[in-house]
């Protein structure tokens, strides 16, 4: 990024940020009412997302918590699957297959990847704790955000998700973001903190008075029209990046990025479509009506177990209004023995069954493929059934997991990736690798799952073919060696460094076969040499017999 530019007041680019707020969440008003509705009833952290300021809302406390479990378990099986810090869940590649088979590309490939997954470790960025914040919000809203920020003073990258009530954002024509503008709030203090003097003098002054009102800001960032490669400063970055302060309508920063580091991954959209949905949506009438079910039925109870209580007037009802028990209650019954109270009847009851409640939850659980997510506690299952279980899951996640790959995981990737060559932290590439494009490939649990079955197949023909390579020796000329270890390291994820190139293989061989050949010729040197011993012994015995 580039250095600070001087603070501007009533700014154009000011102006600017503010009015394409406006613009893009205006767009999306029809999205935010049934995401206020997924809040207070599948993920209560979030919401705000119509106020001016989503941090000051209350909290919603919604009646059952079986949606918020099934879409926290959906969440982590998403974070499990994907993008797993105990899984090598991705690596890199060449567009080219005889260059990935190369042995020298692939041990960079290999390199680059340790290194790109250790920068998303605990002690170089938050990463993994807010992809897990990312995924609960594209199992309740279909729709998520994140930045990363390069903080060079502390050597970290840092890794924010941010909540859809602070952000919104724009796409071009192929679908992918092209304009962010980010509101959010910081008190006097905290601004101080962030920007220095580079502040209006009304900000600065209330931070001297210790004065806690927030100060509403914009980060505004956008395709740098005045983009030219190689120069410095903003110019020389592809996308602008503005901080702007509402008070005075100040510039406080610009700076720019050489990639986009806002990712906005959806679920599930149409195309041509901003905002998409997710398992939430599908979920949501089932939780409306879940709820309001016990609604009904605490309502119900709370009746029965203190009803109203009817009194002719208020000569004969406590002043507290309430009857404790033990209690006398003076001028509740006439001198005739008749009660001058009597409690509201309310037996006609509401007609809710538990099973009617049930289904509403298995409904709000499908809608989460709870059954495939969930396997805790089911004993007795065979690996096969394991395996089934795996496949059908990647069957129903595959168009929704593919469109998190490609705008969140892949570009996140990338990005870390061009960060770490500018600093200098990547091996320079093998020569024949100069001018070669790279891509992401997935090594997660998912994928490694649909590669297993390629493993297990090749496994499975090994044990079929050999017992008959014993009658028919032209079955075993059938297969390729190399071919079979790298299918089967592939499958298993093994990584590049455990085993050789073919070149150093077949070396090994030919090295081995001249030692076997030489042994050989030794062995019939020595036998050679003891035949001809033992016919001169013999030669020299028939000479003695017949000097007798």
């Amino acid at each position: 990024m580039s250095d600070l530019s001087p603070i501007r007041e009533k700014a154009e680019e000011a102006q600017l940020a503010r009015r394409r707020w406006d613009e893009l969440k205006n767009d999306r008003s029809m999205h935010e009412r049934d995401w206020e509705s997924i809040a207070e009833l599948i993920r209560p952290q979030r919401g705000g997302f119509s106020s001016d300021n989503h941090t000051d809302r209350q909290l919603v406390k919604p009646l059952s918590s079986a949606p918020i479990s099934a879409q926290s378990n959906f969440a982590a099986g998403l974070y499990g699957q994907l993008a797993n810090p105990a899984n090598r869940w991705f690596g890199l590649a060449t567009d080219d297959d005889d260059l990935n088979a190369w042995h020298p590309a692939k041990l960079w490939l290999d390199t680059c990847t340790t290194r790109i997954l250790n920068s998303f470790a605990a002690a170089v960025s938050p990463f993994y704790s807010a992809t897990t914040q990312i995924f609960s919000d594209l199992a309740a809203f279909g729709n998520g955000a994140q930045y990363d920020e390069v903080v060079p003073a502390e050597r970290k990258i840092l890794d924010v998700t941010l909540s859809l009530a602070e952000v919104v954002y724009d796409i071009d024509g192929f679908g992918r973001v092209c304009e962010v503008v980010r509101r959010f709030t910081l008190r006097p203090a905290a601004a101080m903190s962030m920007f220095g003097g580079a502040l209006p003098q009304k900000v600065q002054d209330m931070a001297h008075k210790g004065i806690t009102d927030k100060v509403t800001f914009y980060h505004h960032v956008l395709k740098n029209d005045d983009w030219r490669r190689g120069m410095l400063g903003v110019k020389g970055k592809a996308w602008a990046s503005r901080y702007c302060c509402e008070v005075e309508e100040a510039l406080v920063r610009e700076r720019g990025y050489d990639e986009m580091p806002f990712f906005a991954p959806r679920w599930d959209v149409e195309t041509g479509a901003i905002y998409g949905t997710g398992p939430g949506f599908v979920a949501l009438a089932s939780a409306r009506a879940h709820n309001r079910m016990d609604d009904a039925t605490l309502r119900a109870a709370q009746m029965a177990a203190d009803p109203a209580v009817l009194a002719p007037d208020k000569g004969d009802w406590p002043l507290n209004g309430r009857i404790r028990p033990g209690a006398v209650v003076y001028g509740g019954m006439n001198i005739r023995g008749q009660r001058m109270l009597d409690v509201l009847n309310t037996s006609a009851g509401i007609n809710l069954t538990l099973q009617e409640k049930q289904q509403k939850v298995e409904e709000i659980r499908d809608a989460f493929h709870y059954t495939l997510m969930n396997l805790a506690g089911r004993t007795g299952m065979t690996a096969t059934e394991v395996m089934t279980i795996n496949e059908e899951r990647a069957r129903l996640w595959a168009p929704y997991q593919g469109r998190v790959q490609e705008e969140f995981l892949a570009p996140k990737v990338m990005r870390r990736f061009s960060i770490l060559w500018r600093n200098g932290q990547l091996p320079p590439p093998p020569e024949e690798m100069a001018d070669v494009g790279l891509q992401v490939t997935y090594q997660s649990a998912a994928a490694a799952a649909a590669k297993s079955s390629q493993g297990a197949s090749t496994v499975r023909l090994l044990e079929t073919l050999l017992p008959l390579a014993q009658l028919k020796p032209r079955i075993a000329d059938r297969l390729d060696d190399d071919g079979l270890v790298e299918t089967l390291a592939d499958a298993y994820g093994t990584p590049v460094r455990v085993l050789r190139s073919r070149d150093a293989a077949d070396q090994l061989q030919q090295q081995r076969e001249q030692m076997q050949q030489a042994a050989q010729m030794a062995q019939l040197a020595q036998a050679g040499a003891g035949a001809m011993k033992d016919a001169a012994s013999a030669g020299q015995a028939m000479q003695a017999q017949e000097g007798m």
